[in-house]
């Protein structure tokens, strides 16, 4: 069988998965973004790297971010009408790196995540802050890593924030803040498996690695694990990084999905090689189909 990693600018991580992957599959190839071109042809459209067609391969990982959500769309829907498997669906990176659409998944299938608005001015911030409570959260749509996430105390903190996104055309996500000590759970999910760890931030009330959070170890509840599963196919995703926030009453929401997780760092606190069991999912996957 035949494999290639897919990887976008700011996706840094792609070598563990070409190097795991040469374990499970005789070919591993690792393949930028910015090489690829879509060549349509009598015999359909197919994506070629160089003088290599992507869909005569029998797997694609796809390690795409929201700032590559129209290439993830298009390249997905192609590789899977000619059979290839990858991890993600056509639509999944439109609903995950979109904040407010996909806490609208979510809700609307019963699934606990924060209050959320969609706003494009500051006044409809202002507004929206006054239903939803401070402090509130304001998020860019497409923001990632904790890249993007503001907290507002009062409504003077709003119109600096929204005047600046709004002036560099920045749609805004304003959700409800969720009371806890700077910390969240984040769930891999790896088909009907789960792997787990706490991410407890330096800062602020951000705990994402990238912002200088550290990563401990966890064990979440059945219900968090079922409802990141949950979260995870909703999106159209095989694999995916969900993040747990767990509010002072004892309950739980889900506020982020992540559809490329990254792997350094999570095997010193787990004790497993992340990215050997995701490329070992994705040959069995390949090896059913």
């Amino acid at each position: 069988m035949k494999c290639a990693v897919v990887y976008g600018e700011k996706s840094a991580q792609h070598h563990h998965f070409i190097e795991a992957g040469k374990e499970y599959f005789e070919n591993v190839l690792g393949v930028p973004l910015e090489g690829i071109r879509t060549v349509s042809t009598e015999e359909g459209t197919k994506l070629k790297y160089r003088d290599i067609n992507l869909c005569d391969f029998d797997a694609v990982y796809l390690r795409l971010l929201g700032a590559d959500m129209m290439n993830a769309e298009h390249f997905s829907e192609i590789l899977q009408d000619n059979g290839v498997y990858t991890q993600m669906d056509s639509d999944s990176l439109p609903i995950a790196s979109n904040k407010f659409h996909m806490m609208k998944v979510l809700h609307e299938a019963n699934l606990p995540v924060p209050k959320s608005a969609y706003t494009l001015s500051t006044d409809e911030t202002i507004r929206a802050a006054e239903k939803i409570g401070y402090p509130a959260v304001i998020k860019i749509i497409s923001g990632y890593g904790g890249k993007g996430v503001m907290r507002a105390s009062t409504e003077s903190d709003i119109g600096p924030i929204t005047d600046t996104l709004t002036l560099f055309e920045q749609e805004i996500c304003l959700q409800e803040y969720i009371e806890n000590p700077g910390e969240d759970i984040r769930i891999i999910v790896i088909g009907e498996e789960t792997y787990s760890y706490k991410r407890v931030g330096d800062e602020e009330f951000r705990s994402n690695i990238s912002t200088g959070g550290q990563r401990e170890k966890v064990e979440p509840s059945e219900e968090m694990r079922e409802a990141a599963i949950k979260a995870s196919r909703l999106c159209g995703l095989d694999i995916s990084g969900i993040d747990i926030l767990e509010s002072e009453d004892g309950g739980f929401y889900i506020g982020e999905i992540n559809a490329s997780p990254g792997v350094e760092g999570v095997e010193e606190v787990l004790g497993l090689d992340m990215a050997d069991k995701i490329m070992n999912f994705i040959a069995s996957r390949t090896a059913e189909r």
